[in-house]
């Protein structure tokens, strides 16, 4: 029996059962294909019935989105600089894309770029979407993509924060994909940022380590944004990390950790002094689990700015710190460490996903332009 002669719902259940990756490579094969793996629906079908992709290391390398392969057998890190490509559509050439800062959430990539422009990316099916400022963007802006996860299917949404150095001066915008219009958030707070804190998406809501600015000056807390109530919430760290807190990550796309440096220094194999870090993971009701313990020799790597990925299956944490150096350490073992090139911390896990990025429709199903600058 042919393909073509099967239902097309059998053909959509079928499909919606097969991974991201392979499932893109079909699209060129079939008319009809390609029309079911565009469809709304089918994308719903596909998050809700596919077994779970593979998920990917990716960093900045001279304002390039890489993959990092990391074998902890050998150990050797190997890192595919174009193996994820974006063309600039104000170039004639096949000029890629020079992107500053990448946001990930869902599949979906938020991307800003070296010359203050914005755009959303699928890297498994191509698909982009430039984002138009309400006025102008700037660099010290912080931009996070999220979902409003009440609605029946998710409603994409981004959040700017123009960032000044007096947060009660700060100014929060939404950008709603409905409508490709920004509207700007009448809230006031009492917190910052600081430029080298990213966020990170779990479950559509996006959460950052902040420092109070007023009631308790210097206190640091985890702030989130919830992205159907369009409103700040915050949530107490599992312990007071004075000597620092290295960054916020995500277990299996659905729990939110913590790497903290604990201030207590540890004695190991003849007095040589060893720093603790630790990896905490929130639960469902809100409390925190201690998930991992790592001894470290060489003191804590340049915890400010860095970036970590907690493997709990392996009990392993990578850390890429500022000077773009790649750390893999378990327990009290350094297992690898590597100098990746460039200037950039960023380091995340990247799950390839068919998440279609919505446009704005206007009365009989035409897409609405997104406003000019």
């Amino acid at each position: 029996m042919q393909w073509s002669s099967l239902p097309e719902d059998l053909v959509e259940d079928i499909l919606s059962r097969v991974s991201a990756t392979p499932l893109v490579r079909l699209r060129e094969t079939s008319k009809q294909w390609n029309a079911i793996l565009k469809s709304g629906s089918f994308a719903m079908m596909h998050a809700a019935h596919a077994p779970k992709e593979e998920s990917l290391m990716i960093t900045l390398i001279d304002h390039r989105v890489c993959l990092v392969k990391i074998n902890l057998h050998d150990p050797s890190v190997k890192v595919a600089p174009h193996a994820l490509y974006m063309k600039d559509p104000l170039s004639d050439s096949s000029k890629e894309v020079d992107i500053r800062k990448v946001f990930h959430c869902d599949g979906l990539l938020l991307c800003s770029t070296k010359d203050k422009r914005l755009v959303v990316w699928n890297p498994c099916s191509g698909e982009t979407k430039w984002v138009k400022p309400r006025d102008t963007y700037k660099k010290s802006d912080y931009y996070a993509l999220g979902y409003d996860n009440k609605s029946s299917s998710k409603q994409y949404k981004i959040l700017r924060m123009d960032r000044t150095d007096l947060p009660l001066n700060n100014v929060y915008e939404v950008y709603d994909f409905t409508t490709n219009l920004w509207r700007v958030l009448g809230v006031a707070t009492d917190w910052f940022l600081a430029k080298y804190r990213g966020g990170i998406s779990v479950k559509g809501n996006t959460y950052w380590v902040a420092t109070q600015a007023v009631e308790k000056p210097n206190h640091d807390f985890i702030l989130s944004f919830d992205f159907s109530t369009e409103m700040f919430q915050s949530l107490s760290l599992p312990y007071p990390f004075r000597y620092g807190i290295s960054a916020l990550s995500v277990v299996r796309e659905e729990q939110l950790c913590l790497l903290g440096a604990h201030p207590d220094i540890y004695f190991w194999n003849g007095g040589i002094p060893l720093s603790c870090l630790q990896v905490w993971v929130i639960t469902s009701t809100g409390s925190w689990n201690k998930s991992q313990t790592v001894y470290n020799t060489r003191r804590y790597p340049s915890s400010k700015g860095m970036s970590f990925l907690a493997d709990e299956q392996n009990k392993v944490v990578v850390f890429l710190n500022t000077n773009n150096t790649l750390h893999v350490m378990r327990q009290n073992k350094h297992i690898l460490e590597k100098h990746l090139g460039g200037n950039s911390s960023l380091l995340l896990n990247y799950v390839p996903s068919l998440a279609q990025i919505q446009h704005a429709t206007l009365p009989g199903g035409r897409k609405r332009k997104a406003p000019s600058t």
